[in-house]
């Protein structure tokens, strides 16, 4: 094998790209050793070059990452994996498509990369121990949503108002997020620090199964008594290679709504959206 430090390299640029300053707090935010499937110190050995994870760990590894399958890091990433193995690109090369740099790119393409490499830049993940407070329950949940799209400080009695809890429900429910420093509570008020950021979705993973379920139970309550504001909807046959190229596009359109928030509106004339794309496949039934 050759020197493994090319993909090691190319591992640790990419896990800072998606938001973790360490390795370290990569490996907790993902679950430990259950999320990965492997000890901190296996990890943290491939980062330095010190080993090359089996191929079948690899997809494990993107998916922690947050890292679509066929997203450029992905592509990356299994370049800088292959290119490791055989010592050089000239097996790659065969495969490999020159991607038009950006001055090549339209000037609509090019707003969508700027506003991509924003999103990016405002990205922030949690700790799979603010997960768990974030998922704990409705009303928790459903509160800290309203404090992270709403800038400055927002009392009890307007939260107990937009979401139709009972004060002393929502009480207990901001003194837990500020306990994990998801919020600043203070007296009977309360605002969020990442109001301007964009919190990163949690990666699935073994040790993260339990908090996503609980997340999706959450919006599934929430949103079958939520105002319906929009409906697009198509029933078609395609590929699944086509399926994957579109969700890479349906990905950018949802990221692109982005371009039109406004934390800082005045709340009268403002709501709160969730935008929920979803692709079901409807037949064959599985």
């Amino acid at each position: 094998m050759t020197n493994t430090k090319t993909f090691g390299s190319v591992l640790s640029r990419i896990r800072k790209e998606q938001g973790y300053s360490s390795a370290h707090q990569f490996f907790n935010s993902i679950g430990g050793s259950k999320g990965l499937g492997l000890a901190f110190m296996s990890y943290w050995d491939m980062e330095r070059g010190k080993k090359l994870p089996k191929s079948w760990r690899l997809k494990a590894i993107m998916a922690a990452l947050g890292i679509e399958q066929h997203s450029t890091k992905a592509q990356e990433l299994v370049r800088a994996y292959f290119r490791t193995l055989s010592g050089s690109d000239e097996l790659l090369q065969t495969l490999s498509v020159p991607a038009p740099t950006d001055a090549d790119l339209p000037s609509r393409e090019l707003a969508e990369a700027a506003t991509h490499q924003a999103f990016a830049q405002r990205s922030v993940n949690l700790t799979i121990e603010q997960w768990k407070l974030y998922a704990r329950d409705m009303v928790t949940h459903i509160c800290n949503h309203f404090l992270v799209n709403t800038a400055g400080w927002v009392t009890i009695r307007e939260l107990a108002d937009a979401t139709k809890f009972k004060p002393e429900a929502i009480l207990n429910a901001l003194k837990a997020l500020a306990s994990g420093g998801l919020i600043e509570f203070s007296k009977n008020k309360a605002r969020s620090p990442f109001v301007k950021s964009v919190i990163r979705r949690l990666p699935n993973t073994p040790a993260t199964a339990a908090i996503n379920a609980a997340i999706r139970n959450h919006w599934k309550t929430w949103l079958a008594d939520s105002k319906l504001v929009e409906l697009q909807r198509i029933t078609l046959r395609m590929p699944k290679a086509n399926l994957d190229i579109y969700r890479q596009h349906l990905k950018k359109a949802v990221d692109l709504s982005t371009v039109y928030e406004n934390a800082e509106e005045n709340r009268q004339d403002s709501a709160i959206y969730v935008i929920d794309a979803r692709i079901f496949q409807i037949l064959p039934r599985d």
